[in-house]
Formats: C-alpha cells, structure tokens, sequence
C-alpha cells in the first residue's frame, strides 16, 4: 500500500507535520507538531474538566505565543477562535479546528479520531 503524502507547514524555518489523536483521560482532539527528524512541540493543551465538541480544542500558550497559532489560522486549520479561558494560572484559546482541513496534513489520525468519537457515541446511546 502506498502511503499518502501529507501536506506540511512551513514555519519559521521548518516544515511542520501535523499529527493529530486524542488525550487518553477526556478523549479530547491532540494535535502534536513534528519536524521531519523530531517533535517541534504541541498544538494543543488538555485541559481537564473543560467540556469541548468533537471539532474543538485549547491552544498550547506556546502555540500561540510563536505565531503558529494565526498560520494554522490562515490555513483554515483553525476555523475559528472562540476566546481565551483561563484555566487555573493560565489562560488558552479555545478554537474550533476544522477536521476536513486537518484530514489534508493527518489523514489516518483524522480517521482514527472520528472512529474513536463514533464509537463513544454508540455507547453512549447504548447506557441510555
């Protein structure tokens, strides 16, 4: 099987691959940036106890601060910022991502991320 050529962000001197799964404890959207040969650092922060739709997420304050937070805004990545929430000392940006955009740098993770949110949703139809 081939594998498919993700795309890539270029920024700051590197050209960033986006990988995308889900936090373990909430099953929250996980969004990590990779270089080719290492990580480059996380798009996303987990924020637990902070209740976020299937397409939403909180920006990493380094994230933000860098710069990349307004590329992956300008790509479409992020579709919109919903605001800053502060969140014990800090306070992050909620966003929502759009996924069919995102599928274009991580289509595999896209996939296995909708799989697993399906999947929540069944059960969770069935204990009703």
């Amino acid at each position: 099987m081939a594998e498919i050529k993700k795309k890539t962000i270029k920024f700051k001197g590197n050209e960033l691959y986006l990988e995308v799964s889900q936090y373990k404890r909430n099953w929250d959207l996980a969004i990590l940036a990779y270089t080719k040969d290492d990580f480059y650092g996380d798009i996303t922060i987990n924020l637990p106890a902070m209740f976020l739709g299937t397409d939403e997420g909180f920006i990493n304050s380094l994230t933000k601060d860098s710069g990349l937070e307004k590329v992956l805004l300008k790509k479409g990545i992020i579709k919109e910022i919903v605001g800053p929430f502060k969140y014990n000392y800090g306070t992050y940006d909620k966003v929502i991502f759009d996924l069919e955009k995102l599928k274009e740098y991580d289509p595999k993770g896209v996939e296995e991320y909708a799989n697993l949110m399906k999947e929540q949703e069944e059960e969770l139809e069935e204990e009703e």
